[in-house]
């Protein structure tokens, strides 16, 4: 596994860990004033190559990206998936 790099790290220090509160796309734009496609690329990095556990919730008004901490957690981010 690579080391993260600065973009990916920082990115990864945004997400909250547990769904309770998942951060929106549009506030990790806000905070981190990237575009939406690299935001959503380095989410993707961090989850293929880095192997990180992030999860998505698409349920409005509780949605957004967030560290999956426990196998329920993991379930409801994959639900949408399968």
């Amino acid at each position: 596994m690579e080391k993260l790099d600065k973009e990916e790290q920082h990115l990864l220090n945004l997400l909250p860990k547990g769904m309770e509160r998942p951060r929106p796309l549009k506030e990790l734009i806000k905070l981190t004033g990237w575009s939406s496609r690299r935001v959503r690329g380095t989410i993707n990095r961090l989850i293929v190559l880095h192997h990180q556990p992030i999860g998505a919730r698409y349920e409005h008004p509780n949605n957004g990206y967030f560290i999956i901490t426990n196998d329920e957690e993991r379930s409801a981010a994959l639900a949408p998936l399968t």
